[in-house]
This record gives C-alpha cells, sequence and structure tokens, in this order.
C-alpha cells in the first residue's frame, strides 16, 4: 500500500510504502522522497502526475505515475496506486558507498548466534574487500555524489578490518581460517596493482589503524597454539605493505624461520616471501637465512622446497637478486635431490628475468639438464624453464646452434614422451623467433633435422606437436632473406613451397571419420594448418597460385569424404540436400576453407598478386564445392557468390564470357528459389544475409521477400520487411550498373551527354549502361531513396528503447541522406549541363535561367558540404561499436570514403570557378569556405589512394598552398582500411584526383566545362560502385555505449541543478559504460567526455528535465560529430604530448557557448568519477542541456566512441540570492 502526502512546496512530495494494510506501523515503512511533478509519460491517465523518485547509493531513478484524482490538499495523506513504475538507469555504488551497509552486516553476523553466522559473514567479506581493493581511494566527485563525508570510507574500512582482527583473536579454529582466507584472497591481487599503479585496500596508507590491527592479532601469536600461531604469521604476510618497517613483526618472522615446527617454518617462510618483495633490508637478512634453511641437513624436504620458491621472491632490488641467483647457483650445484634441483631451477630462472645479463648464462646452465643422464622430470622442468626465459623476450643467446642441437637431442631421444617433444618444439620456436632475420643464415643448418621432425609426426596428424612443427619450419622460410641458401640447406627446389605442400598432406591426414569426440580438435588442427598457410602467402604472394591448387586438392578431398559418388558431376537442378546432417562436420571444414580464401585473396589484393590465374583457380575450386551432389544451400552460396561476386574479380573476366557475373546471378538465383521449398527458413536467412554482405542484391530481394510471407512473429516480419526494403532499394541501383545487352563500351560512352574532353573519356568505365540526364535514370535513384526511407520508417515503428537496431537505424537513416543528395546533385548538375552548353553556343540566357543557374551552383556546394559530413559521421558509426569485425569496418570505410570523394570532386569545381565571370581564381576570400571543404576532403582522400596517385598530391599541395605535414592522418580510427571487395571506391578516388590536377592545367575557358565534366564523370563512376552491407549489420544485440550523471552542489538527485546567474557552475559527474560483455578482448585504459553547452540549448518551460528520457538516439543530434570531431582532436594532442590531459577543466567559449573536458579511470564496474565547472556566467535567466559525448581508449591506443545512452542534464540560471 502507499501513502502520498503532498507539502506545501508545490514540487516536493513524499510517498511511504507500508507492509500493513494501514499505516498503523511505520516501523514497517519504507519512505520515498519524490521531486519535481512532471508531464505524464504516454498512456498514463489524463491528469496524472509523472514524478521522479530521489536516488541513494543503492536505489536509482524511479519515474512513478499517480492518477490526479488520489491526492489530496497539502499535509492530507491519502492511499493511492500507482499506474506505472518505471525504473531508469543510476550509477553502481562504490564500495566506499557501501561500506557503511558492509561494516553493519559484519557486525551483526559476528554477533549471531545462530552456527555458521558469524564464519558466513566473514567470507561474504572475501569478494567485498576484493572489489574494494581494486577500486581507487574515492575522490571529491563519488563522496559528494553518494552523500559521503570526507575520509568516511577510510573509518568504514578500518573498522571492518579492525572486526576481522577482533573475530581472528577471539574466534575459534574455524573463524580464524575463514579470516585468513579473506586476506590471502586480497593478497592474491597485489602484485596486478602494482602493475595497474593502484593502492590497495591493505597499502600503508589506506590502513590508517594499522598498529592497533598489529597488536590485537599479535595478541593470538603470544599466547595461541601452533596452529593459530601459523595462522597469524600467514595474515603478517599478507599486512605486509604495513607490517615491513615494523621491528617487532619482522624479529617474530625471523624467529619463527628457526622454529623446530615445520607448519611454523612453513608460515613464516610465507610471511617472509611477501616481505622480500617489497622490502631490501629484510630480504638481503633473509637469503642468508634460506641459505642455511636449504643446506641445513636436518631441514625437511618440504620446507626447502617452500624455502627455494621464496628465494625467487627475492628481488626488490638488482643488488638482492643478485645475491639471491648467487646462492641459489651455489645450492643446485652442491645438492644431488631431483625435486629440490627441480624447485631451484623454477627459481633460478625467475631471478634471471630480473638479472638480464644472466639471462644467457641461465640458458647455458640449464642446456646442462638436458644430457640424457638427467631423468625426465628434469629435463622437462628445464625446457619449460627455458621456455619462461625465451617467451618473455629478454633472452639474447650467444650460442644459439649448441641450444638447437641440445633440442633436437632431447626430441631424438628413445622412448621420449609426446608431451616432452611439443615443449622441445616450443622452446625450439622461441629461438627461432629470438634470432634476428640478419643473422639466421648462420643457424640454417641446424634446422635441417627439423624435416625428421615432421615426417615422424605424419603418424599423429590430429596432434599439436605436428602443427607445432610445419609452424616452424614457416616461420624460417618466411624470416630467412637468402632463400637460394635455405634451398641449398634443404636441398629442395623451393622450401615454402615444400611447406605448402607438407600443410595439405597433413590435412589429408587428419582423421574425419573418427567420431564427434575429435571433431573440435580437428577443427582446431585446421585451423593452424591454414593459418600458417595464410603466413606463407604474405610473404611468398607469388606462390598464390600454388596454394589454390594445393587447396583444390584439400577441398577435392573433403569432396570425396562427403560424396561415395563423387564421380557424378552434378547439375544445379539436380543439387540435393539430404545428407546435411550427415556431413555436418565436412561443411564445417569447407566454411573454414572458405573463410581462409576470403583472407588469402584480400592478402593478394594488397600486394597486387590477383590475375586471371588466380582467377581460374578460385573457379575450379569453387566448382567443385557447388558441383557436390550433397553440399548444403549456405555453402553451396559461400562458395557460389566467392566465384561469381563482381567486385572480386571485375575487369579479370570478358563481357562474352560465361562465367560473367550476370548470367552467374541468374543460374544462383533459380537456384536458391529451388531451395527455399527444401530448406529451413535459417538456412534461407542466412544465405540472404550472406548475399547482402556480398553485395548481391537481387539474391537478397528474392530470400527476404519470399521469408516475410512465410514468418509469423509479428517482430521477425518487421525486420525482414526492412531487410527486403532496402535490399530492392540497392537492387535498383544495382540495375542501373547492368550494362544493356549487345552495348559496347565506346556505345555507353557515347550515351553520356556530359561535355566531355578527351581526358576523362579513356579512363571512362566500361561499365556504364544509363543516360545520367534520363528521366528514367532520375526516377530510379528516386525510388530507391523511398525505399530506403521504407525500410527505416519499418525499423523506427518497432523500436521500444534507443539501443533497438541503432545501428541499423543509423545506417539505414546515412545511406538515405546519401541518396536524397544524390538525386539532388543529379538535378543540379543536369541544370548547370544545360545552362552551360547554352553559354558555350553563344545563346542569350534569360534572367531567371541565371538565377536557376547560381541556384544550382549553390544547390551542388550545399550537397558537396552535407556529403563531407556524412563521411565523417561514416566514420563516427565506424568507431561506435566496439567488436565490430574487421570486413563490416572496411565496409563502411568504403561509404564514408565514398562520400568523401564525391564531396571533394563536386567542392573542388564549384570552389574554383567565379559563377559571373566563368574563369579560374585561387586565393578569393569568397571562396575561402568552399576551399576549405575542399581541403578537409583532400587529406582523407591522401591516404587511401595509391602510391602513384599520391604524387599528384605535391601539385594540389602547391595550389592550396599548404606542406605535406597538413596531410597527417588526424585519428587512428579515421584510418580507412578499404579491401579488395571494395577496391572499386579506391579508383574512384584516384580517378578524382588525377582529374583534379589535370584541371589545373586548362584555361580559363576551359575549366569550366571541363570542372562540370570531373563532378559528372565522378558521380557517373560513384554510382557503379557495388556497395555492401557491413556483416554487423546483422547483429541486434544491445552496443556498448555510457551514461554519464551529474550532480552539483545544490542537487543531491541530479534532476534540479541550479545556478546563480554571473556564476560557475561545478558539477560532480560519473561515468558508466553499459553492456560491456565480460568476453570483450577490447581493454579500456582510459575513458575521456567532453561537456559542451550553448545558449542556443535553451529549454522552453514544459520539456522533459533531467535525465529522464525513455528514448534518446544520440546519434539523430546534429552536434554528435562535431563533438566527436573535438574529444579526438584532444585525446591525439594528449597522445602528441601537446597538453596534460589530466587537469579536468579546460573551458572554452565567448560567453555564448562553453565546453569542458575530462578524464575517468573505470573501475571493475565500468564506472568513473570526475569533476569540473563550466562558466555559464554569461547564460541569462532560464534552463540549458548540456549536451555531451565520451570515448575509451583501450591498450592498443585505438580511439573507440561511447555513444550516449541518456540524453544530457539540464540545469537552471536563476537570479542571484539577495542577501
Amino acid at each position: 500500500m502507499f501513502i502520498l502526502f503532498r507539502s506545501s512546496f508545490p514540487s516536493s512530495l513524499t510517498l511511504i510504502h507500508c507492509n500493513h494494510p494501514a499505516p498503523a506501523s511505520t516501523s514497517s515503512c519504507t519512505t520515498e522522497f519524490l521531486h519535481r511533478a512532471k508531464q505524464p509519460p504516454d498512456g498514463a491517465p489524463p491528469g496524472s502526475l509523472h514524478i521522479t523518485t530521489a536516488p541513494t547509493a543503492t536505489q536509482p531513478f524511479r519515474v512513478l505515475t499517480v492518477p490526479a484524482n488520489q491526492i489530496t490538499s497539502d499535509n492530507q495523506p491519502t492511499v493511492v496506486s500507482i499506474v506505472s513504475w518505471r525504473r531508469e538507469s543510476a550509477m553502481e555504488p562504490t564500495c566506499a558507498a557501501r561500506a557503511m551497509e558492509w561494516s553493519i552486516q559484519l557486525e551483526m553476523g559476528l554477533r549471531s548466534a545462530k552456527p555458521g553466522a558469524p564464519v558466513k559473514a566473514i567470507l561474504e567479506m572475501e569478494p567485498r574487500l576484493l572489489q574494494w581493493s581494486r577500486e581507487p581511494e574515492s575522490g571529491v566527485a563519488p563522496c559528494a555524489m553518494f552523500g559521503l563525508v570526507p575520509g568516511e570510507d577510510r573509518i568504514f574500512a578500518n573498522a571492518i578490518l579492525l572486526r576481522l582482527a577482533d573475530a581472528f583473536s577471539g574466534g575459534d579454529i574455524e573463524t580464524r581460517l575463514s579470516v585468513v582466507r579473506v586476506f590471502l584472497s586480497v593478497q592474491k591481487h597485489r602484485d596486478k596493482e602494482k602493475k595497474k599503479q593502484g593502492k590497495g585496500l591493505l597499502s600503508e596508507g589506506r590502513v590508517a589503524n594499522h598498529l592497533e590491527l598489529l597488536r590485537r592479532v599479535k595478541s593470538v601469536f603470544d599466547s595461541g597454539d601452533l596452529e593459530s600461531k601459523a595462522l597469524t604469521l600467514v595474515l603478517f604476510g599478507c599486512w605486509a605493505d604495513f607490517v615491513k618497517d615494523n621491528a617487532q613483526i619482522r624479529y617474530l618472522i625471523f624467529s619463527s624461520l628457526v622454529s623446530a615446527h615445520d607448519c611454523e617454518v612453513r608460515a613464516s617462510l610465507y610471511a617472509a616471501g611477501c616481505l622480500c618483495e617489497i622490502s631490501d633490508d629484510f630480504a638481503s637478512i633473509s637469503v642468508e637465512m634460506l641459505f642455511n634453511i636449504m643446506n641445513s641437513s636436518s631441514v625437511s624436504l618440504p620446507v626447502k622446497l617452500a624455502a627455494a620458491r621464496v628465494l625467487a621472491k627475492c628481488k626488490s632490488s638488482y643488488s638482492v637478486a643478485h645475491n639471491a641467483y648467487k646462492t641459489g647457483m651455489e645450492l643446485v650445484l652442491n645438492s644431488s635431490d631431483e625435486d629440490f634441483v627441480v624447485a631451484m631451477l623454477y627459481s633460478l630462472s625467475k631471478l634471471a628475468c630480473i638479472l638480464i645479463p644472466f639471462t644467457s648464462y641461465q640458458v647455458d646452465f640449464l642446456l646442462l639438464f638436458l644430457n640424457r643422464e638427467k631423468t625426465s622430470h628434469v629435463k622437462e622442468t628445464a625446457l619449460r624453464c627455458l621456455h619462461f626465459l625465451f617467451r618473455r623476450g629478454l633472452c639474447e643467446h650467444s650460442d644459439n646452434s649448441g641450444l638447437i642441437r641440445g633440442l633436437f637431442s632431447v626430441m631424438e631421444e628413445p622412448g621420449i614422451s609426446l608431451a616432452m617433444q611439443y615443449t622441445a618444439l616450443r622452446v625450439l620456436h622461441k629461438v627461432l623467433l629470438s634470432i634476428p632475420p640478419t643473422s639466421l643464415h648462420v643457424e640454417l643448418h641446424e634446422f635441417v633435422r627439423l624435416q625428421t621432425v615432421i615426417e615422424d609426426t605424419s603418424q599423429y596428424p590430429a596432434w599439436r606437436k605436428s602443427c607445432l612443427a610445419i609452424c616452424i619450419l614457416a616461420d624460417l622460410c618466411c624470416r630467412t632473406k637468402d632463400r637460394a641458401e635455405i634451398d641449398n640447406v634443404f636441398c629442395c627446389s623451393s622450401l615454402p613451397s615444400r611447406v605448402i605442400s607438407l600443410i595439405k598432406d597433413h590435412i589429408k591426414l587428419l582423421p574425419l571419420l573418427e567420431g564427434c569426440q575429435n571433431d573440435l580438435k580437428i577443427c582446431q588442427e585446421l585451423q593452424a594448418l591454414l593459418k600458417i598457410l595464410l603466413t606463407v602467402v604474405e610473404s611468398h604472394p607469388s606462390l598464390g597460385s600454388l596454394v589454390l591448387d594445393n587447396i583444390k586438392e584439400v577441398i577435392e578431398y573433403l569432396v570425396t569424404v562427403a560424396s561415395t559418388n563423387c564421380a557424378v558431376q552434378s547439375t544445379l537442378v539436380a543439387v540435393n540436400f539430404k545428407g546435411e546432417k550427415q556431413n555436418s562436420f565436412i561443411l564445417k571444414l569447407l566454411r573454414k576453407i572458405y573463410r581462409f580464401l576470403v583472407t588469402c585473396l584480400e592478402n593478394l589484393y594488397v600486394v597486387g598478386a590477383i590475375n586471371t590465374e588466380v582467377f581460374s583457380k578460385v573457379n575450379i575450386l569453387a566448382e567443385i564445392v557447388c558441383q557436390c551432389s550433397l553440399i548444403d544451400c549456405y555453402t553451396y552460396t559461400l562458395y557460389h557468390l566467392l566465384l561469381h561476386n563482381q567486385p572480386i574479380y571485375d575487369g579479370l573476366v570478358h563481357e562474352n564470357d560465361g562465367t560473367h557475373p550476370a548470367s552467374c546471378l541468374i543460374k544462383c538465383t533459380t537456384f536458391v528459389n529451388k531451395v527455399m521449398t527444401g530448406t529451413n527458413g535459417w538456412t534461407a536467412y542466412k544465405v540472404g544475409a550472406h548475399a547482402a554482405c556480398q553485395g548481391e542484391w537481387l539474391l537478397a530481394t528474392i530470400i527476404f521477400r519470399t521469408l516475410v510471407e512465410k514468418v509469423k512473429s509479428d517482430s521477425c516480419c518487421s525486420w525482414l520487411k526492412a531487410l527486403f526494403h532496402y535490399s530492392n532499394s540497392e537492387e535498383k541501383l544495382q540495375l542501373l550498373r547492368q550494362p544493356k545487352q549487345g552495348t559496347t563500351s565506346m556505345e555507353l560512352l557515347e550515351s553520356i551527354k556530359f561535355p566531355l574532353t578527351r581526358d576523362y573519356k579513356d579512363d571512362t568505365s566500361p561499365r556504364l549502361a544509363r543516360n545520367i540526364n534520363d528521366c528514367n535514370y532520375y526516377d530510379q535513384l528516386t525510388l530507391s531513396h523511398v525505399e530506403v526511407c521504407s525500410s527505416l520508417k519499418i525499423l523506427e515503428a518497432s523500436v521500444t528503447s534507443s539501443q533497438a537496431f541503432c545501428l541499423q537505424r543509423w545506417f539505414l537513416s546515412l545511406r538515405a541522406r546519401v541518396l536524397e543528395n544524390l538525386v539532388g546533385l543529379v538535378k543540379a548538375l543536369r541544370e548547370v549541363s544545360l545552362n552551360v552548353d547554352l553559354n558555350l553556343n553563344q545563346v542569350e540566357i534569360e534572367c531567371s535561367d541565371k538565377l536557376q543557374f547560381m541556384k544550382s551552383y549553390q544547390d551542388i556546394a550545399q550537397v558537396s558540404l552535407q556529403l563531407f559530413r556524412l563521411a565523417e559521421e561514416f566514420d563516427l558509426l565506424r568507431a561506435s561499436f566496439i567488436g565490430m569485425d574487421s570486413e563490416s569496418s572496411s565496409v563502411l570505410a568504403a561509404h564514408g570514403l565514398s562520400c568523401s570523394v564525391l564531396a571533394f570532386a563536386t567542392a573542388f569545381g564549384v570552389s574554383n570557378i567565379d559563377q559571373h565571370s566563368k574563369r579560374i581564381f585561387i586565393g578569393d576570400k569568397a571562396s575561402c569556405n568552399k576551399q576549405a571543404l575542399t581541403i578537409q576532403n583532400l587529406r582523407r582522400l591522401f591516404w587511401c589512394v595509391d602510391h602513384g596517385t599520391r604524387a599528384s598530391f605535391s601539385i594540389l599541395l602547391n595550389y592550396f598552398d599548404l606542406n605535406e605535414n597538413y596531410l597527417s592522418p588526424q585519428s587512428s580510427y579515421g584510418t580507412c582500411s578499404i579491401g579488395y571487395k571494395d577496391r572499386e571506391v579506391l579508383n574512384v578516388c584516384s580517378y578524382a584526383v588525377s582529374g583534379a590536377v589535370s584541371l589545373l592545367e586548362k584555361i580559363a575557358s576551359q575549366f569550366t566545362k571541363n570542372a562540370l565534366s570531373l563532378a559528372s564523370n565522378t558521380l557517373i563512376k560513384w554510382m557503379h560502385i557495388p556497395f555492401r552491407i557491413p556483416k554487423y549489420f546483422f547483429r541486434v544485440r544491445p552496443f556498448i555505449g555510457s551514461e554519464l550523471f551529474l550532480h552539483n552542489e545544490d542537487s543531491g538527485n541530479g534532476v534540479d541543478m541550479s545556478v546563480s546567474q554571473g556564476s560557475h557552475i561545478t558539477l560532480n559527474m560519473c561515468l558508466k559504460l553499459k553492456n560491456v560483455p565480460p568476453n570483450l578482448l577490447v581493454k579500456s585504459t582510459k575513458c575521456y567526455c567532453i561537456l559542451h553547452c550553448s545558449t542556443s540549448f535553451f529549454i522552453p518551460c514544459g520539456q522533459t528535465l533531467g535525465h529522464s528520457q525513455s528514448i534518446y538516439d544520440a546519434w539523430k543530434d546534429d552536434i554528435i560529430v562535431e563533438l566527436n570531431q573535438k574529444l579526438v582532436c584532444h585525446v591525439m594532442d594528449g597522445v602528441a604530448g601537446k597538453r596534460r590531459l589530466d587537469m579536468h577543466s579546460r573551458g572554452h567559449g565567448n560567453g555564448k557557448a562553453v565546453e569542458t573536458f575530462m578524464d575517468f579511470r573505470l573501475n571493475e564496474k565500468g564506472q568513473g568519477f570526475s569533476h569540473c565547472s563550466l562558466d555559464v556566467s554569461n547564460f541569462p535567466l532560464g534552463s540549458y542541456r548540456i549536451k555531451w559525448h565520451s570515448c575509451l581508449v583501450d591498450s592498443q591506443d585505438s580511439y573507440w566512441s561511447l555513444l550516449p545512452l541518456n540524453s544530457g542534464p539540464v540545469f537552471f540560471v536563476t537570479k542571484p540570492r539577495v542577501g
């Protein structure tokens, strides 16, 4: 039951929730303080109130709707029913904010008489203290936002630690064990905290009353039994940071090292090891005592082994580590105990990593333990230690030949286990990678014995040792500079060819028919071998054809396994899918090979090695797969589109060839129409999605249109309808690209009505199929734009939150705006072309025609500006979805670059044409904005064209009076990475840049005509780019975004923020990441945020305030691109050292707009805190919204944009208080 009070202040209400039927018992009531009555949400009863509750440290904002007839006059309680109760997102409370709650819960648990309750309460503190130890200390912002008094967290942390110490001193053995377990868990993460430069909860600076803590625990050591003493010593080790300078505790630890009881000695060894890592003088004394312990005949072996492990921790300084290493070496040489020697080898190897000059000596020392006289346990330990040394990349061994011979001797020993052979191979691989390529020729003869190892591994084709041996041989041939020498050493015509053949033979030896229990292992083995093959292709691209020949043999083998009647060549109509379940494993392998082929072709394209021979090889192997009688629909489509995809093989086939993509597309469409009735909907959907990703829009349209008629779910139907409309839109554009039957390239060229000169005729694409001045051409573009808008409208109608279909709606919106500008550009160019023709023919132009002529120029300039902005927005889209696959990123980069090149071609011509005198002018003030736009596009294109085209940029640089430093990339995320499937975009870029350079050589009378020709021909070429949809488009899961919560001194809830006119507003902020998956590979190092406010962001009375907008699409805000650009520059300047990023406030503005930058260190919950001040002293009275944007910089220094998931808050500028 709810009771609502309305006080005298109009916007203040109180809601009491009672567990009883009547409010008689106030002890069982929970009070909520409500703030600022608001407009009711959609669907609320007329006259109802929309109310936001105040947040607490553990309770987020909640929005309630109360009917108006249930609210009485002031101070009169009334029972109300809640129409709706919507929880809004809120900050996660920090450990400091929950410290008081945890302290009370611990106290209640310790005082409980229920059996097991004290131990349970203590163990509940383990994850809490561990999380608290990883969090940074609470600063001003989190304390203010959670209502904490500065230093309050330290008080409650100290109270918790003292309560645990009291429980340890006064509890039984089970209680003491639980307390030790809690602190051991925190201690385990101390090294990680050091690497992050963080201060843990148990650091000396954060434990205020550590002397009292030690006093209470020491009493147990003084009066307790042997087990209690051991547990006390373990606690001293966990508290090493504030124990290291306490003389009494140090004496206790040293004295316990010489105890007669093994239990006490081992506990003291643990404590000594913790102190040795951080205290030089303690470690120096400990080394001597450890030597005495390990050298004594009266000490048991377990104690000696524990002491050997502690010796590796004596590394607080170089001198201490050196002394420990010499001591350990002496002990090993004088010991014959195998277990002790094994423990010491590990410790010495760890110390050698600290003592870099001793690593080579340690390698030689470990080689002594690889001879045949040593036991397998010792040899395996020596191999593991060698791998440890070389894995860290710090080992530079002078005698690599001796080491390699030693490793081969181990592998060739009779009776050696496969595990030890694998370990020896791992070491050999690390040794190979540590040798510089320039010095590798010295060691070549030692690796000849690797061939024998590979031959032996053929008995175990599915075992990882065989794959590693081939990998070593592949790395050897890829790293060796002198290829002739390596061929002579290995007695073969070509070692890379030999490696390729070995991989092929090894794949064919994989046990494919042994059962599903080994399927995962075989898939991993195949993937590893294909990865090695890619390495060989990258280093030897001339062998691409040979690689495809060997892959063909592998595919033939797999097809033979999958089909018992492989000799019968199945026709397209006779394809059968009944064996899909039985051959699902073979199909999985074929799909892995397909992904290899895509990557291989990408690599060959990068180095320019794709030719007709490569095409013919892919043709053959794809046909082998497609003709298999047991292949499934999806696998067939993969290989069929790989074979016939237009962007891949453009220019490598002739129009009259039977394998032309147009004819093959018809076959593929017939095939899919046939299998739509014989396969399930999910398989058909995958085929359609893959077709869309490959740019085969006719195929995708057919599939999605058929699925719309079959699906029953409303949500699925909306999704498929959106896909159908978008595919249909791209299909209309694709049809414009198809050549007319019987039309030659020259006839197509002559059909273009734009004024062309010989400079451009030679470069015109032979595939142009329509007249751009034709009305049908314009109508098709318009229809395509309408279809995209329909797709977007369908998705918008099904959206229930800002995160639903965010990428999909954003992408469709961008594509719709691109087509809208394209339609406008075609129309404007047609008008300009007509007027230019009349002017060249000296036809008198009426005044109205002149006005239309000038308006068309303005329209072209506006389109150029819009296209440039769309290019930046495509880049922002690409950077806003963390974890996007590289292919999808490449597709979006191609979309952005295509907008930029079209913007450049149009802006370059328009910015250099005087609309009145039709002459060239340079540096005219009237065109500086258009020239600035041209330069920005030029900057983007420079890093995308080939090196030959870049040479032309020097002419353009001189024209715009710029130096080459200006063309440096602005940001890492904006760098284009265009794949071979989208290389048509790069061709258009090269054409536009070369055409612009040619324009500069024209005289003024010819400039206008040729400038229009450049823009028109670039548009025509642009229209024939086979655009694709990113694969990430079909991922509809929530994306990683951020929420921002702001509070100021006059607000405790983040809703009502106010500042007196003429003053700065001080803000405390919390940035919170949302939807972060646990397995995310991108690791955040720092987040940055920009706040921006302007007098133009004035909020009229009655609009929604604060953070409470149910659906907020940040990408629809026009200012997001500008904010992101400023944030990119801020981050890049910080990387370049041009400014200090740790300064919280850096305001800019002239009184009309202000902004500031902040940085955040995120905790484990993805939250970071900061504070800043905005200078709004010149803002008039009223309400203003703060707009914001944030970004993330990962461990690889990559920039990722974080889309805001809530709108910026609103603050009030009020009249100054009088008196």
